[in-house]
């Protein structure tokens, strides 16, 4: 299977937030720095005010010298015991890594059981949020959100929740929401944002379709209760059945229309993250996205 990377949010989200505690470290550690220096300048100053009053004999000015001294070298040593710590991944860091994990368990899997002629497209973004795979062969096209939670999930609707068990199986969690940042769960992420990319190329294949796919990837997540699921499949990798997948698609693709399928969907992404980028007064044209 071949895989295309558009874009990777998440592994950009834990750039940017490990770059973000290294500059709080590095001005932090700047400023640790700058205190001992400050310190260690008075205590050489105080010294050499020392010896001058002793060569003068100014035995009282001297003594007054040796106190700030010694009182600026214990400032020093507490200074010196206030040596900062670069902060630890917080919970935010946590979340963004383990969707990477569920991205990277889901992409692993399917190519294994997938052949050369298949396409999986990742990080396929416009406004309504990241596809975290399109997956694109003969058998038709299906978007993927991938989510690495555990415990019992549920779903009604769009309301997706989970209930969470510790290892003596004792319930920790009850109806924990499942959702992005919006309040989407994850149907509604999916459909949301697959919506744009079949909108487009139904222009090209009027009878085009994309299957909405959710799937769980932890190996100790199970399934509650699923009612009115507004996608066309939940699984989960753990015990995940390709086939019935596949047999959900009403399209099937020959392997030109295949790649044109791949060039349309890289298209629209290019097309999104030049208008997201811009200005309101220069953001590109819908024409431009149909330019070869």
């Amino acid at each position: 299977m071949k895989i295309t990377v558009l874009s990777d949010h998440a592994a950009d989200q834990l750039r940017q937030r490990e770059a973000e505690r290294q500059a709080r470290y590095d001005a932090q550690y700047d400023a640790y720095e700058q205190r001992l220096r400050v310190r260690q300048e008075l205590i050489e100053a105080g010294r050499a005010e020392r010896r001058a009053a002793r060569q003068q004999g100014r035995y009282m000015r001297a003594a007054a010298a040796a106190l700030c001294v010694a009182w600026h070298r214990y400032r020093k040593l507490a200074e010196s015991r206030k040596r900062p710590v670069k902060e630890s991944p917080g919970t935010e860091d946590h979340i963004w890594r383990e969707g990477q994990a569920g991205e990277d368990a889901l992409a692993a899997y399917l190519g294994r059981s997938l052949a050369g002629d298949w396409v999986m497209v990742k990080g396929y973004r416009n406004p309504k949020g990241e596809i975290d795979a399109i997956l694109i062969g003969p058998g038709g096209i299906f978007s993927m959100e991938a989510k690495h939670y555990r415990g019992i999930i549920s779903c009604e609707g769009d309301c997706w929740t989970r209930d969470k068990y510790d290892s003596w199986g004792n319930k920790v969690l009850c109806g924990e929401p499942i959702a992005d940042h919006g309040g989407r769960g994850p149907s509604r992420q999916i459909n949301e944002s697959t919506d744009f990319p079949e909108r487009f190329m139904r222009k090209t294949v009027p009878l085009i379709r994309i299957c909405r796919t959710v799937m769980f990837t932890r190996d100790d997540a199970a399934f509650g209760q699923l009612r009115n699921v507004t996608v066309d499949g939940v699984y989960l990798l753990s015990d995940f059945d390709l086939g019935d997948m596949l047999r959900k698609s009403a399209v099937a693709l020959t392997g030109p229309e295949v790649e044109r399928a791949e060039e349309l969907i890289r298209k629209d992404h290019q097309y999104w993250e030049r208008r997201l980028s811009c200005a309101p007064a220069s953001r590109p044209s819908r024409s431009d996205r149909n330019a070869a």
